[in-house]
């Protein structure tokens, strides 16, 4: 026993030896944290709107992937091209989103100049400006723009507004819109093509609460602007004095302005819930004035940023600029290499809570009060004034929504001027 224990020792100790003689492991060197940069339109977080849900989908891809988002605010136009390439700079950074329609010349210019990188423009048409510019180019390979089907989500809403007219025998619904450009004429032709598609549903179904689609039933006004909230109190105003059941907001924070309006008109009849009513856009903005916001179209700008994060931790990025032209089609139903990938709804009471958590953010950002309520009674208060409603309502909004879905209806959509003369012709 002691020649094998002496045998045992003398085995490690040769151990120890060619141990200390051996090189030692290598180090594994730590994988880089892969950076995500989103440039906002001006305003940058808090605005409760488009930059928001743009930092709302960076929130979310890196809780989901991992991935460090870098955040960089752009306070006039002048910002876009710097913020841009102060991004691409960035050696970690693969993926640089530019949020809003106003960054499409900033993305085309800046993508060029960085090959290496790949860029994403939030509801842009940079490669629009790329094949105009650079035909030799077109598709810029790194370059995407997500755009949405703004007039579908407008169409549901429109007829929701339709169906409420009906329901309380107003004349007239309303929408207040921003600067005239094409984007938001899917907006307006939507918004109108559902109100006649309501009307129709009406003479099928509830003869009793139908009427006719004319062209003063919807009532509109481009106000030029998408930051002047007076402009957006005014003509929402001039709505609600004709008797307009809701008015769709389709000019981002000129939102505030039109609840402005409908507050009046709550406190000098003492109102607890509409109508009169608002419809809110891009985000949920139910929480706003609960009771007073009946829904909102939602556009799901959170969305783009997480999908197209994730097409680029995948390996996919490039491949789908090559076979879609550079745009990715965010709506209802839609899908890409078989996998979901909507970026539009009506807000439902489900995905309320996620909204009330930006207006908190918001509040510890600006240090002011944004919550109109604490959080379980706004909840209670949108319930309430959603559940006061005739079930039909919801049951025929969700009708068309599946209409939409499975291509029994084709909702126009507009974006060029021939178009939008002809739509106006046909529906006021």
């Amino acid at each position: 026993m002691a020649r094998g224990r002496s045998l045992l020792t003398a085995l490690g100790l040769l151990g120890l030896v060619l141990g200390a003689c051996a090189p030692a492991a290598p180090t594994p060197t730590p994988r880089k944290v892969v950076k995500i940069a989103i440039v906002s339109d001006i305003g940058g977080r808090g605005d409760l709107s488009f930059n928001d849900m743009a930092f709302k989908g960076g929130d979310d891809a890196k809780r989901d992937f991992g991935v460090e988002v870098v955040e960089v605010i752009s306070k006039v136009e002048a910002d876009y091209v710097p913020n841009l390439t102060t991004a691409a700079r960035d050696p970690d950074v693969q993926l640089i989103v530019g949020v809003g329609f106003l960054l499409s010349d900033a993305l085309a210019e800046v993508a060029r100049k960085f090959p290496d990188k790949n860029f994403v423009g939030i509801d842009t048409y940079a490669q629009s400006i790329i094949q105009q510019k650079y035909p030799n180019e077109y598709p810029l390979p790194n370059l995407m723009d997500v755009v949405y089907e703004e007039h579908k989500g407008s169409a549901l809403v429109g007829a929701l507004a339709t169906f409420l007219a009906a329901e309380y025998k107003k004349p007239h619904i309303g929408g207040v819109f921003g600067i005239e450009i094409p984007v938001l004429w899917k907006f307006e032709i939507g918004y109108k093509w559902g109100a006649r598609w309501a009307t129709e549903w009406l003479a099928k179904n509830k003869p009793d609460k139908a009427f006719p689609y004319t062209k003063d039933f919807v009532l509109w006004t481009y106000t030029g602007t998408f930051s002047d909230i007076t402009k957006g109190y005014e003509a929402a105003k001039a709505m609600y004095a004709r008797d307009a059941v809701a008015v769709y907001n389709i000019a981002g924070p000129l939102g505030l302005g039109i609840n402005q309006a409908v507050e009046e008109i709550a406190r000098a009849q003492g109102l607890k819930s509409g109508p009169p009513f608002w419809i809110g856009v891009d985000a949920n903005q139910d929480w706003i004035n609960p009771g007073f916001v009946i829904a909102s179209m939602m556009k799901r700008v959170d969305k783009g940023v997480y999908y197209t994060t994730k097409l680029v931790l995948d390996g996919k990025f490039r491949d789908l600029v090559k076979r879609n032209k550079g745009v990715l089609v965010l709506g209802i139903g839609t899908k890409v290499d078989g996998e979901l990938m909507e970026g539009i709804s009506v807000s439902t009471l489900a995905d309320l809570d996620e909204f009330i958590k930006m207006g908190e953010t918001a509040e510890k950002l600006t240090g002011k009060k944004v919550l109109p309520a604490p959080p379980d009674e706004i909840r209670q208060r949108v319930k309430a004034m959603r559940e006061a409603q005739p079930a039909w309502i919801w049951e025929a909004v969700a009708e068309l929504e599946r209409k939409i879905r499975n291509g029994e209806v084709q909702v126009p959509m507009v974006t060029t001027e021939e178009e939008i003369k002809k739509w106006r012709d046909e529906l006021g």
